[in-house]
């Protein structure tokens, strides 16, 4: 696969995923995504980016919780 952006390898890695929400963060550890080795853009298959969905809505509406770290590939499988 290559980078959509500098047309560079991309490679198949985990990653930390970050959303800042209305009222905290949601970090979603060990995530599935293709990396460009040479510009570090990050690609994510459709099922990854609506399982990323999904977890934020379900992790959004912690009451009370302004930081949640939850694990993709514990939740995801």
């Amino acid at each position: 696969m290559k980078c959509g952006i500098c047309k560079a390898d991309m490679e198949e890695m985990n990653v930390t995923y970050t959303e800042d929400i209305e009222h905290g963060v949601v970090v979603i550890r060990h995530v599935p995504a293709h990396v460009c080795t040479e510009c570090g853009n990050t690609w994510y298959s459709v099922t990854v980016a609506r399982e990323l969905e999904n977890l934020i809505d379900r992790f959004a509406s912690a009451v009370g919780t302004e930081v949640s770290v939850v694990d993709y590939s514990r939740l995801v499988a």
